[in-house]
């Protein structure tokens, strides 16, 4: 039931916006009373727009991480993960509007939770990399944790503001990630 309020509420905040975004609307969308979403929500209004937001924010980086499992390779992961999101940002009206001003209750309600996005993103790379290393396609001394916070705030960046670098183009985004991501982490070509 929760996940179908959540549901339903971000399909609301993308049609109407946050400004606009009501229980009544969500109530609707879901096909449950008001009364369900508070017995679901308590806190009302402010308890399920937040909830919502993480439960998106969530839902978004379980898709990328779909789509990268089958990749063998950290650049192919990386590549292949930039390019999902990109996409997956440009359809979604709330996660490509996060810096505007219609926005900002949705994008504060997500502020709590950056610190625990950016600690699974690392911690992922950090394994992924472990594995790198491994395979002999990391620099010699490269201090892994730097390397993975490195690639988290990376991805993150190009992922909210993709500078110019057509993320829709597999070259394009090959060349951004081993010049930008893995040029100091993978090992000089000879």
């Amino acid at each position: 039931m929760r996940d179908r309020i959540m549901a339903a509420a971000v399909r609301c905040a993308e049609r109407s916006g946050v400004r606009r975004f009501s229980l009544e609307d969500v109530a609707a969308e879901a096909e449950v009373s008001r009364t369900t979403i508070y017995r679901q929500f308590p806190g009302g209004r402010d308890q399920l727009l937040q909830e919502a937001a993480t439960w998106e924010v969530a839902r978004f980086w379980r898709r990328v991480g779909r789509a990268v499992a089958g990749e063998s390779t950290l650049e192919d992961r990386l590549v292949t993960g930039i390019m999902v999101g990109a996409d997956m940002i440009a359809r979604s009206r709330i996660m490509a509007g996060l810096g505007e001003a219609e926005f900002e209750e949705l994008a504060a309600a997500l502020r709590p939770s950056d610190p625990l996005v950016h600690g699974v993103i690392r911690d992922e790379l950090r394994r992924l990399l472990a594995a790198e290393q491994s395979a002999g396609r990391v620099g010699v001394g490269v201090d892994l944790d730097r390397a993975a916070d490195y690639l988290t705030r990376m991805t993150l960046s190009v992922l909210s503001s993709p500078a110019g670098v057509d993320l829709t183009d597999r070259d394009a985004t090959t060349d951004l990630v081993r010049t930008q991501f893995l040029g100091g982490i993978a090992p000089a070509a000879p």
